[in-house]
């Protein structure tokens, strides 16, 4: 659905695309319920909605019917929540319980993701990677460490946490 937004009522040459019918009525209301998203208010999310698909803060003030410092002001405490959630988001992957894997030199590249998630099960953690990932990600990072023949030519290391995330330090 496609919605013109314009200050003097008249259609705008700028378009916005909104993904669902919910989007559209959070996003063309002009009344502000004191609900939130996340961090954020609805307020707060409008603006950055707004702003992320190109609208000057003007041009959204007028639309609201605030002035210009008001928008600006929104959307630095919103873009501070934003901050703030990526933080404790940092924060709390660094807390989980973290175990590492070591696969050493002379393992053919076919083996190692195998060894990974039995280590894995050991632990009774669910990996989010498979194991085609797995193949990928040694490639990618680590093919200086393939020999010819796809033996790993140094030990490699893995971590992953107890949510099943997977890092190749």
């Amino acid at each position: 659905m496609v919605i013109h937004l314009s200050s003097t009522g008249l259609p705008s040459t700028r378009r916005v695309q909104f993904v669902s019918e919910e989007a559209l009525l959070i996003h063309r209301s002009t009344e502000f319920p004191k609900k939130r998203y996340g961090f954020l208010t609805e307020k707060q999310s409008r603006i950055l909605f707004l702003r992320s698909r190109g609208f000057t803060q003007l041009e959204i003030a007028k639309q609201m019917k605030i002035s210009r410092a008001s928008v600006s002001m929104i959307e630095g405490r919103a873009r501070k929540q934003v901050i703030r959630a990526r933080q404790t988001i940092h924060y709390f992957e660094a807390v989980q319980k973290q175990y590492e894997v070591v696969v050493n030199s002379g393992v053919r590249l076919q083996q190692i993701p195998m060894i990974v998630l039995q280590e894995a099960d050991k632990h009774g953690v669910h990996l989010r990677s498979n194991m085609v990932e797995i193949l990928r990600t040694v490639k990618k990072i680590k093919s200086n460490m393939l020999g010819t023949d796809d033996r790993l030519t140094e030990k490699l290391e893995f971590r992953f946490n107890e949510r099943g995330k997977l890092s190749l330090l």
